[in-house]
């Protein structure tokens, strides 16, 4: 691939995303499914071991966070479809290319883990999904901090996923951390202004 042609291709990738995300957002889904399956041939197309041959090793990393952005739309989509089987599959695959990516310690595997963990619940395999829950904040507290806003929406999560399973001292202990993070956030946000 020249890079005129490397060039193109982004672009066209870039676009079919955005159009699927605006579908998405829009709850066209039939649309974003047509979408985001386009930009994952794509990026599927684009990450074929002859094709990451021609390029150097930072534009492999690029492709392949391509492919794994295109793996995760498909898996929200399908997730929000109900649609969980297909979902799992893709937010498997899409872990383990985050973690070739970045390694264990990194963000975006956090989030990754965060997405199973709730597609789990949603399945009502809460004793698989308490693990992952566990994982991606204990990962997020490392590299964020133990007060950081972006752990609001997981905390309450795990605590949905512990109250299912009868658990709900530690749920209420999750949902009043969160909230304390909140309160926090809210009164920065409010000195500010």
């Amino acid at each position: 691939m020249t890079n005129q042609q490397l060039s193109e291709h982004i672009a066209e990738w870039q676009r079919i995303v955005q159009e699927g995300n605006d579908a998405y957002a829009n709850r066209r889904y039939t649309e974003a499914e047509l979408k985001f399956a386009a930009a994952l041939r794509i990026a599927e197309k684009a990450a074929l071991p002859e094709e990451l041959a021609k390029v150097d090793a930072a534009e492999q990393a690029a492709i392949n966070s391509r492919l794994a952005k295109s793996l995760n739309n498909m898996a929200a989509l399908y997730h929000t479809q109900g649609k969980y089987s297909m979902a799992e599959d893709l937010y498997k695959r899409c872990l383990e290319l985050k973690q070739q990516i970045h390694g264990d310690e990194h963000i975006e595997v956090a989030i990754n883990l965060h997405n199973l963990a709730v597609l789990y619940s949603a399945k009502r395999r809460f004793e698989q999904a308490e693990p992952l829950y566990k994982q991606s904040l204990d990962l997020r507290e490392r590299l964020l901090g133990a007060e950081h806003p972006d752990l609001v929406t997981l905390l309450n999560n795990y605590a949905l996923c512990l109250k299912r399973m009868e658990r709900v001292e530690d749920a209420k202990a999750m949902e009043e951390r969160a909230q304390k993070i909140s309160s926090k956030e809210q009164a920065i946000t409010a000195s500010e202004a």
